[in-house]
């Protein structure tokens, strides 16, 4: 599907009133929200890859708000292409207030990945969830190779971002959300090392991911 429309001026335009004035109060009624590490985004210029762990379609949401404009302005969203872009009205909907391109998520699409690279190169950002879809409770699952393979090629960096708090807005068999405190962690940017390949560096990214999630779960009251 073509969704370079979606990168022109009026969709742009359109997206940024619904982020940050939609989302924002979304984000306000349901998720208020600490972010850790802030600096890193405070110091962030694209094109960059933006990861993190899935577990609620309100991740989406957090992540938008979170980023600073310079980098929201040009950000892609890889967007399951069995999910949103099932039907035309959907694919419409997704690529002009998400900023999303169809992803196929079962298995490693040349195309999908060749987009990817092209839109890097013209100085767009990206926006990725390597697991490939939601948790179904919570935890985090293995991460896929794309982000990095895609990265590595392009030779931009990887910010790596732990979301915890949002599977309780919305977890993935729900339709309506709740009002739940979320935390977005914010590591250090990565970058390919000389000679490592995908399947490394993207060990190191999930690590990243992993020793965020456990830094969180440190500091949680017991019994919360």
């Amino acid at each position: 599907m073509d969704t370079d429309w979606s990168r022109r001026p009026p969709a742009r335009f359109v997206r940024w009133w619904y982020v940050n004035v939609v989302l924002r109060i979304i984000r306000a009624a349901f998720a208020p929200t600490t972010i850790v590490g802030e600096e890193q985004l405070k110091e962030l210029t694209g094109p960059v890859i933006v990861v993190a762990n899935h577990t609620s379609h309100a991740d989406t949401m957090l992540l938008l708000t979170a980023l600073p404009g310079r980098v929201r302005r040009r950000l892609v969203i890889g967007a399951a292409a069995d999910h949103f872009y099932t039907s035309r009205s959907s694919s419409l909907l997704t690529s002009l207030f998400l900023g999303g391109i169809p992803v196929d998520r079962t298995k490693a699409s040349r195309k999908t990945l060749e987009e990817c690279h092209r839109l890097l190169g013209s100085g767009w950002s990206l926006m990725l969830f390597p697991e490939g879809g939601r948790s179904p409770d919570g935890t985090m699952g293995e991460f896929k190779a794309g982000a990095a393979w895609i990265a590595r090629r392009a030779k931009v960096p990887v910010v790596p971002i732990h979301i915890a708090g949002a599977f309780d807005i919305l977890p993935k068999d729900k339709r309506w959300p709740r009002r739940h405190r979320v935390t977005l962690s914010v590591g250090e940017p990565l970058t390919v090392s000389e000679g490592e390949d995908a399947r490394t560096f993207n060990s190191r990214i999930e690590a990243s991911v992993v020793a965020m999630a456990a830094a969180r779960a440190a500091e949680e009251p017991s019994g919360s």
